[in-house]
């Protein structure tokens, strides 16, 4: 009797899980943000399974390179062989390259297991990252974002304008090959401050509620927007190698109107939604309905032009209505919690560490770990009175779920080769991990030199 053609996906399934159970009860223990625990343990499992030569490890590792070839022969209608030959160089289908490690993975005894694969991974990454949008939406609310002061609006977009520029302008002097729509790419990826780290954050050391922190914490939540509409400019860009302006005219009306009707109006279709299906019985029936509206928004998105991953944050703000049951919401968060941490974990497992034997890597690291820092230091010059700009110029510098997001999209449209995924993904665990401990050390400095030092960023930020 043959195998089941999938038997092996539940497997890799299983080996998911176990990866998050195991990075969520560390990050836990060490009471830091999920994402890092799950980029964490995805690069060092993920190395340690390609170093030992485990065919889903190899593959995996593999998948950003193939994914293009997938494109291909769906699309085209041609043979993995000739879709190879198309997305990749002769130098690059010779022994050892990459090209021919990618043929020999689709074309090889185990190519039936891992075009398998490759479609379970997209499909888990697709749902990871509409699902994680979702959640979002959720937790952030219609009202919230109609909170957002003037001060806060300041400092999100100063953050997202001046990461981009300094970006954009360093990846030029940087040792990188990279065409004008993808530098773009890359300038937005780092633009986007994360909600859920600096949320996690704030809470952790109690000062969510403080000036600064509700600064931050409505600076984030625009962020967020912001980041959205420059993840559907930027594959406008990268997709059509050039700028065309009615397209990317029609993509920013387009998604400032639906935006603008979400803030607006959402909250109207919201209330009698959320009574209707508080209605629903057996109560076990009631997720069903908003990601069924999460999908369709998703889907009306992506016919739209825009991401699919705005249709989910839209829904959720929708649904985050107040007369929604806590106990619909809780039934949200099971599925959530197991396909968004896949996304993060095969994030992670894509990361080559033999990269960062090149030099050339590291360069790139510290480069955008530069362009991300200073770039969100205007944040804090447009800071309100009330609030302390260091601070808030801090507060802005973790990255985390749109970044991971901008990440992986970069890396399916082959935007993004090696060493500028591996360079990026460590930007992004370096800035979780270390602006949580430079904003606690903002919040309440324990020696006169750690004053001294916050004292004179507070006064170069007041220039």
């Amino acid at each position: 009797m043959p195998l089941d053609p999938f038997a092996d996906i539940m497997l890799e399934l299983a080996i998911l899980l176990t990866m998050v159970l195991v990075a969520r009860w560390l990050t836990s223990h060490f009471r830091q943000p999920g994402v890092l625990g799950e980029l964490l343990v995805g690069v060092l499992v993920g190395n340690l399974g390609y170093w030992l030569g485990v065919p889903f490890f190899t593959f995996v590792m593999s998948y950003g390179a193939a994914s293009p070839v997938f494109d291909q022969v769906w699309q085209g209608g041609v043979s993995v062989s000739q879709a190879a030959a198309q997305v990749f160089g002769p130098a690059e289908l010779e022994p050892g390259g990459r090209g021919h490690e990618v043929l020999r993975l689709l074309s090889g005894d185990h190519a039936l297991a891992n075009v398998n694969t490759g479609l379970s991974l997209w499909l888990f990454s697709s749902l990871g990252i509409i699902l994680l949008l979702f959640h979002v939406g959720l937790k952030t609310g219609i009202h919230q974002l109609r909170g957002v002061g003037t001060d806060a609006a300041r400092v999100a977009i100063a953050g997202a304008l001046g990461t981009l520029t300094v970006a954009f302008i360093l990846l030029r002097l940087l040792p990188v090959e990279v065409s004008g729509a993808g530098r773009f790419f890359i300038a937005a990826t780092l633009s986007a401050t994360s909600i859920g780290v600096v949320t996690r954050m704030l809470e952790d050391i109690g000062k969510a509620d403080t000036p600064e922190g509700r600064e931050i914490l409505g600076a984030c939540v625009l962020n967020d927007l912001i980041g959205l509409v420059l993840l559907a400019l930027s594959i406008e860009l990268v997709v059509k190698g050039h700028l065309d302006l009615p397209a990317v005219a029609w993509l920013l009306v387009s998604s400032a109107a639906f935006l603008g009707a979400i803030v607006l109006f959402g909250d109207r279709l919201g209330r009698p939604f959320a009574h209707q299906l508080n209605r629903i019985g057996p109560v076990e029936l009631r997720f069903l309905a908003p990601l069924a509206f999460a999908f369709l928004l998703a889907w009306l998105c992506s016919s739209l032009g825009l991401s699919g991953t705005v249709g989910g944050f839209a829904a959720g703000l929708i649904l985050s209505d107040e007369s929604l049951r806590d106990k619909t919401k809780e039934m949200l968060v099971p599925l959530i919690a197991v396909f968004t941490p896949i996304f993060f974990l095969l994030i992670g497992m894509q990361v080559n560490l033999a990269v960062f034997l090149d030099w050339q890597t590291l360069v790139l690291t510290i480069g955008l770990l530069f362009a991300a820092v200073v770039g969100k230091l205007p944040a804090g010059l447009v800071a309100g009175p009330d609030a302390d700009r260091a601070t808030v110029a801090l507060g802005m510098l973790p990255r985390g779920e749109v970044a991971l997001i901008f990440v992986g999209v970069g890396r399916s449209l082959d935007v993004i080769d090696d060493r500028l995924f591996a360079a990026l993904v460590a930007v992004i665990i370096l800035l979780a991990f270390g602006s949580g401990l430079a904003l606690k050390w903002a919040f309440d400095p324990r020696s006169a030199r750690a004053e001294e030092l916050l004292g004179r960023l507070n006064r170069l930020l007041s220039r």
